[in-house]
């Protein structure tokens, strides 16, 4: 949730100051969306890496378990997706055995990715060129933008570039 900084109009000779909140503080965010309904899962964490990653399938797995389907995550091919020498995505997916399936994407597709698209909209609305002085307030208005855009699902299928929901197909007479 670093600042990023982007093209801004300014008047000749002031320029724009962005500061970086904190002392280097970093945070990462992951989010997950069912791309049947539309709900969207997220979290904030000091790093990117396994654990973060195995938080989240814990999130989807019991998502999914509580509806009684399986949980399906399309993920790239980052290190902290793939069973490693650590050990921590292992014993997720042991834990989580019959419950989870992890779909790897190519490499280097993030327009394969459906949730790309989702911080295509978020990194403007939430990092470029924001005037935060410190990481809490940086994470409280991403926390707001992803309630926002969770509290309605269909606004979320729309970010996705799926303007419908996929019903379950019914019996046929």
């Amino acid at each position: 949730m670093l600042p990023t900084l982007t093209r801004t109009w300014m008047v000749r000779g002031e320029q724009l100051k962005v500061k970086a909140p904190g002392t280097n503080e970093k945070r990462s965010v992951s989010a997950a969306i069912d791309l049947a309904d539309g709900a969207l899962l997220w979290r904030t964490d000091e790093r990117r890496c396994a654990d973060q990653f195995c938080a989240t399938l814990q999130q989807c797995v019991e998502r999914s378990a509580a509806r009684g389907r399986l949980a399906v995550l399309l993920t790239d091919n980052a290190q902290g997706h793939r069973v490693g020498k650590t050990g921590i995505v292992r014993t997720a997916l042991n834990k989580h055995a019959g419950r989870v399936v992890l779909v790897f994407l190519p490499t280097y597709s993030p327009d394969m990715q459906p949730t790309e698209r989702l911080w295509r909209q978020w990194r403007p609305n939430v990092t470029h060129n924001h005037v935060r002085e410190n990481m809490a307030d940086l994470q409280g208005d991403s926390d707001a933008w992803l309630a926002r855009i969770a509290a309605n699902p269909k606004d979320t299928l729309r970010i996705l570039g799926r303007p419908f929901i996929v019903q379950p197909l019914g019996k046929v007479a």
